[in-house]
């Protein structure tokens, strides 16, 4: 990890946000909060743990809009099929078989950190597509390793200049980059 690349996502992060509102704000340090009650929504309808139901919600999670994510990840715990990615179909069988842990994998940290975010874990980062566009690379769809730890390690920099937690700056650098949550 290098301290300029460092630097130079909490710059192009800090862009980003420069022009955020109150409400802008507010909507981001709810949003993870938000998901959670979803998410433990979801546990009590299916009769899973919590844990589970995070886990479940973020391996359907990737190219999924949030309110098409909650959909697919209650049809296919009430068993439904061909709902989408077959990656997805196994890392979700993976959850439920062995737990939230089952998505910690070099190979996919985002749906891990987002699983974690959604269960309450307040100092994950979740970095997604739209959180590398915002560090300003619009030619990749995923971080490398060292890119995704240089990115976290930009926006908990950022969280703390800003007295936030770190899963509520994520949250308020995507709706920025993106647009308001939907």
């Amino acid at each position: 990890m290098k301290e300029r690349n460092v630097r130079r996502f909490t710059r192009r992060y800090a862009r980003v946000i420069a022009d955020a509102t109150p409400y802008d704000i507010a909507q981001a340090c709810s949003w993870y909060s938000d998901a959670e009650r979803e998410c433990e929504a979801l546990a009590y309808k299916h009769e899973i743990p919590v844990a589970v139901a995070c886990g479940v919600v973020a391996a359907w999670s990737p190219r999924m809009p949030w309110k098409r994510n909650l959909e697919v990840a209650s049809r296919w715990l009430q068993g439904e099929t061909g709902l989408g990615m077959g990656s997805s179909v196994v890392r979700a069988h993976d959850v439920v078989k062995w737990g939230i842990s089952a998505l910690d994998k070099p190979t996919s940290p985002k749906t891990y950190n987002f699983a974690l975010n959604l269960f309450g874990d307040t100092d994950a980062v979740t970095i997604d597509v739209h959180m590398v566009r915002a560090a300003g690379d619009d030619d990749r769809e995923a971080p490398t390793r060292v890119q995704y730890r240089e990115m976290t390690a930009a926006v908990r920099r950022l969280a703390r200049r800003w007295k936030m937690q770190p899963r509520d700056m994520q949250a308020l650098i995507w709706i920025m980059q993106r647009g308001r949550t939907d």
